[in-house]
């Protein structure tokens, strides 16, 4: 028996020991716990950052352009005044004496005969029209003009006596053709028909203008056109002008 005694002391010695060591460590481990829990409790600082002031920058100088030079005014230079030369007496009484004043008229010039009368211009137009036998247009492009009219001409219905109806127009026409002005009236019926007649034919002149039918080159000979009308439409080119008397046989 007595060797047993030391075994079981050695024995409890140890269990005692390792109880122990199991305490402590369980210690740290809630040491350790309690301390990570007190630590995530903490409120987290906000720290602000003071960025550095931005160094100022620096200003490229300007180069600065050479002013032109003015040029410079040229000194004048004083003009010497040369004394003024002595003349004789002579002279000097001459340049002093005035001029003799010219003699009197004593005849009235002569009356000057007037001017010739200066013959009136020539109108560029023949007065009266071109009429057709004056005309330089050929009979197929006054046909053409004809045709363009009576595309637009209306007969005067229920007027009487309108187969003796006739009248002179001058129309007045530009390059295009188109009308430089309103018909204008040189010869008509003294008749209650005469009227309607030409208002038929400046309705017609009007509505079928322009006349590009007619030629370019010869626009003098067709600017200023005199144009017979009757009661079917227009006839041609006619004149203003009455008939010349018969001479007695």
């Amino acid at each position: 028996m007595p060797p047993l005694v030391p075994r079981v002391a050695i024995a409890a010695s140890v269990l005692l020991a390792s109880v122990l060591l199991h305490l402590g460590l369980l210690g740290v481990i809630l040491w350790a716990e309690r301390r990570g829990a007190t630590a995530s409790e903490t409120e987290a600082i906000e720290v602000e950052l003071i960025r550095p002031p931005e160094p100022p920058k620096a200003e490229v100088p300007k180069p600065e352009l050479p002013k032109p030079e003015l040029p410079k005014p040229a000194e004048q230079k004083p003009v010497e005044q040369k004394p003024a030369e002595q003349l004789p007496p002579s002279a000097a009484q001459a340049q002093q004496t005035p001029p003799p004043a010219p003699p009197a008229q004593t005849a009235k010039a002569a009356p000057q005969a007037p001017p010739p009368p200066v013959p009136p211009p020539k109108p560029e137009g023949p007065s009266g029209g071109p009429g057709e036998g004056k005309s330089k247009l050929t009979p197929e492009e006054i046909a053409a003009f004809r045709a363009q009219v009576q595309k637009c001409w209306t007969l005067p219905v229920g007027v009487p006596n309108a187969t003796k109806l006739e009248a002179i127009l001058r129309v007045s026409l530009a390059r295009n053709g188109a009308l430089a002005a309103g018909p204008e009236l040189l010869k008509a019926n003294a008749s209650a028909g005469g009227p309607v007649l030409v208002g038929i034919a400046m309705k017609a002149l009007r509505e079928c203008a322009p006349y590009r039918s007619l030629p370019a080159a010869k626009y003098n000979d067709w600017k200023v056109l005199d144009l017979r009308f009757l009661a079917t439409g227009m006839t041609g080119l006619g004149s203003a002008k009455p008939p010349a008397p018969p001479r007695p046989g």
